[in-house]
């Protein structure tokens, strides 16, 4: 008996650890979160649906703070140092409006630093502040989305990933630009307050986010004192909004913005 013992044990030794082995991947497989197939138009609290933005809720890194509320309160204009320039763009009421934009630096009472991407529907100022004797990286993941307050505004959407870097025991005057997440809804004003959101779950999100992560969207890719590169940011941030509006109040990307955003990832 004990000679079949011994020739048993090996065996069952290595069922043993094949069967361990199979638990960890089960188990590592059941770590990862499944993404919300809500349906375009249909996503809650985008676009003009009811209901608690789905994700994982944002939350800053030990160390960072918010030393007042986050608002509107935030000028993208201020970034660019070029020329006058004047554009015309189409209101979401469907008339063709001027806008003229001086882009000159401003003497300001706070330096602010410019992040993000959007076409100025959701610019937000977040002003954060380093309690640690260390500098700390605060990450932005893509799919962030900052709620606001009162419902009553647009929700912004982050589609690139943003990281900034706060210096030891320093205030930090955060300007991030998002992309308008509620067509219907009003912009983000001066007296306007945000709350955190959530990194967002949602598929058709998440996937727009993967096909541009690696392009030049955000505006600190961009020079500010380079015509052509506000252009291209002005090109750029006009064609996601309309993206992301198929998304949160429409019925999906449409084929004409999927070739537009892969002539986008041609370039």
């Amino acid at each position: 008996m004990k000679k079949n013992l011994k020739h048993v044990m090996p065996k069952l030794m290595l069922f043993a650890g094949i069967l361990i082995m199979a638990l960890s991947f089960n188990s590592c497989g059941k770590e990862k979160k499944p993404k919300s197939n809500y349906e375009a138009g249909q996503i809650p609290g985008l676009g003009n649906t009811p209901g608690n933005l789905t994700g994982t809720p944002f939350t800053l890194p030990a160390g960072v703070v918010l030393i007042e509320d986050i608002t509107g309160n935030a000028y993208q204009g201020n970034y660019w140092n070029i020329a006058e320039k004047a554009y015309f763009y189409i209101s979401k009421a469907g008339t063709i409006e001027t806008s003229t934009l001086a882009f000159l630096t401003r003497a300001q009472e706070k330096p602010i630093h410019y992040f993000g991407s959007g076409r100025s529907y959701v610019n937000l100022l977040i002003p954060l502040r380093n309690t640690l004797s260390t500098s700390v990286t605060v990450t932005f993941p893509e799919a962030t989305i900052i709620r606001s307050q009162t419902g009553d505004c647009q929700n912004g959407v982050l589609l690139k990933k943003v990281v900034v870097t706060i210096p030891a025991g320093s205030d930090y005057y955060l300007c991030l630009s998002l992309y308008c997440g509620n067509a219907s809804k009003g912009t983000a004003g001066y007296d306007d307050i945000y709350v955190w959101g959530v990194v967002s779950d949602v598929k058709l999100l998440l996937d727009l986010c993967n096909m541009i992560k690696n392009k030049k969207i955000n505006i600190e890719e961009f020079s500010s004192t380079s015509s052509n590169d506000y252009d291209a940011y002005y090109h750029v941030t006009t064609l996601l909004q309309d993206a992301v509006w198929e998304i949160t109040d429409g019925n999906g990307l449409t084929q004409e913005t999927i070739n537009a955003i892969n002539v986008l990832l041609n370039n």
